[in-house]
């Protein structure tokens, strides 16, 4: 047959079933339209029911392996010439004049996403707060290399025709308010001239009288690079270690009013906003009847990321797949990468890499979780080193009890909260309350970064032969007492083991005898002062087999 030819309403439901089981979405997916010899914007005047040219719906469909295209076609329907996009209007039961508006796209930086696994509950949980429940302001949540952008596309690919228009935008170059706001108000004039705008309050008023006209999807992406650090915080804000209400980065605080705003205000649109981190201004708004949700994403299920695997060329069925699967937690970009290496190292063998007992973190994922733990503040890191050298969850008052000054109840719970809105906290349900711990992989970051500044104070207090350079031997115990009963010795020296080897690479076969040097300078310093620098030289000399003389620590305070 020749001419054009659209989709019935029931065709494109089947195809949507068929495309859904490849992972792939809806025109985003670039084997898509590249296995179909076709063009993006072909597929997706396919799926808002336009007419297309014969060839190119019966290839549409055979690429998601559809072969009667005919139960798929409505043949009441087919012209003998194809129609340009610019003449084709949406089917509608009221004629109305063209909205200069009306199903215009703007995807941005948004990345292409070649297959996509599971995470329906997801899908289908977002697209019943924008769709059903018409959600203003929606924040989707999780860790670095969680899936966040990835979910984002897929989503707003899959219900951008219940949207007049959709804009993608990613925060990663940093834009000021004022620039983003000027892109959105351009492409809202689509071509006239947009209004200009004295300040960001009447930018953003110029925003969302748009967003009330026209139903509007909105992605803002990785929010995250716009939140303050540490390192931003104001002098006069310093004294608050915990930081438990989020900072903005300086020059950015205005963005808080647009989220505010957004989520207040009334309009028929939606802005959808992925981050690592959540800030308090959607802490505040959002609720399960309110029009701000929260959508926390967690791993992969065990299912889906199989099909990841199956992806990278594994049968599904490896010995020990499940469990590494667990130890990185269900990340997508974990998983990827060590699918990749397994393959290269180990010949696919995933029993053989368990056995190494470790977890290999990968330079992008380092990269991430660098990049999040930097942006913590004293207190957060604080809490972070003590779950690491825990290892295990540990309850409120266990994790409180183990600071040498410990902070107030109301200051751990805040900088619990803060954490866990930056998506690096995991809370165990256990028989006498609710305990802490990290990730594998986070926990992997985080104490090697204690192990590489561990090191670095022996080095210089070696060279300086001066305890001046201790910090974090004097704020964080290497092993600590434990009653008889709850001993576990693997568990108790894991890190002491790893400091011992890491010593003998770095700083040579000497260094055992070199830091014994050290020792008789911790006579006559008062307890609160050493904190536990005396337990850990004891600990470290013991792992590097220094013979330890009662008499030469006689007079020390050991915590």
């Amino acid at each position: 047959m020749t001419g054009s030819i659209r989709a019935s309403q029931q065709g494109l439901e089947r195809v949507d079933r068929a495309r859904h089981r490849k992972g792939w979405t809806k025109t985003r997916t670039m084997a898509w339209w590249q296995d179909a010899h076709t063009s993006q914007a072909t597929l997706r005047r396919f799926w808002r029911g336009i007419a297309i040219e014969s060839g190119s719906f019966t290839a549409i469909c055979h690429a998601v392996g559809i072969s009667d295209w005919e139960a798929i076609a409505d043949l009441d329907i087919v012209e003998e010439v194809d129609i340009p996009t610019e003449m084709v209007a949406l089917p509608s039961p009221i004629p109305t004049s063209p909205s200069p508006n009306s199903n215009r796209e703007d995807w941005g930086e948004a990345p292409d996403v070649p297959s996509f696994h599971g995470r329906t509950e997801e899908l289908g949980q977002l697209e019943s707060w924008m769709v059903k429940d018409r959600c203003k302001l929606i924040l989707l949540l999780g860790m670095g290399g969680i899936g966040k952008t990835t979910l984002a596309v897929t989503v707003a690919d899959q219900i951008q025709e219940q949207f007049e228009c959709l804009i993608w935008r990613s925060l990663k170059p940093m834009p000021p308010l004022e620039n983003l706001l000027g892109s959105l108000l351009k492409f809202f004039a689509q071509g006239s001239e947009s209004q200009s705008f004295d300040n960001i309050h009447q930018g953003i008023s110029q925003v969302i009288e748009y967003l009330k006209q026209r139903r509007c999807l909105l992605i803002l992406d990785e929010a995250e690079v716009i939140f303050g650090c540490s390192g931003d915080i104001a002098e006069s804000s310093k004294r608050d270690r915990t930081l438990a209400t989020r900072q903005w980065r300086d020059g950015y605080e205005n963005y808080a009013e647009l989220l505010r705003r957004v989520g207040m205000e009334r309009h028929q649109s939606c802005l959808l906003l992925t981050s690592r981190e959540k800030p308090n201004e959607i802490a505040a708004l959002s609720g399960e009847n309110s029009p701000v949700r929260c959508l926390q994403l967690r791993g992969l299920q065990d299912a889906d990321a199989v099909a990841l695997f199956q992806d990278k060329g594994f049968s599904g069925s490896e010995i020990g797949l499940k469990s590494l699967i667990q130890l990185y937690g269900g990340s997508p970009l974990a998983l990827k990468a060590i699918a990749t290496m397994i393959q290269e190292v180990f010949a696919g063998n995933i029993k053989e890499f368990l056995s190494q007992n470790t977890v290999v973190l990968g330079d992008r994922l380092r990269t991430l979780l660098k990049e999040q733990v930097s942006r913590l503040s004293p207190m957060e890191k604080d809490v972070m080193y003590w779950l690491a050298i825990e290892r295990q969850p540990v309850c409120l008052s266990k994790l409180r009890a183990n600071f040498v000054l410990p902070p107030t109840p109301s200051q751990l719970m805040e900088t619990l909260v803060s954490l866990e809105r930056r998506s690096l906290l995991d809370k165990i349900a256990e028989p006498n309350g609710i305990a802490f711990t990290l990730q594998p992989m986070v926990m992997k970051y985080v104490a090697e970064e204690f192990i590489e500044q561990v090191i670095d104070e022996i080095e210089s207090a070696i060279e300086s032969k001066d305890i001046k350079p201790f910090k974090f031997l004097r704020k964080y115990a290497l092993i600590k007492p434990q009653p008889n009963n709850q001993s576990n010795p693997e568990l108790n020296y894991w890190i002491v083991t790893r400091l011992k080897d890491s010593l003998m690479i770095n700083l040579g076969c000497e260094v055992g005898s070199d830091l014994r040097q050290i020792v008789p300078l911790l006579r006559g310093k008062a307890l609160p002062i050493l904190g536990y620098l005396s337990r850990n030289l004891v600990e470290i000399l013991k792992a590097l087999e220094v013979e330890i003389d009662s008499d030469e620590w006689r007079d020390i305070p050991i915590r």
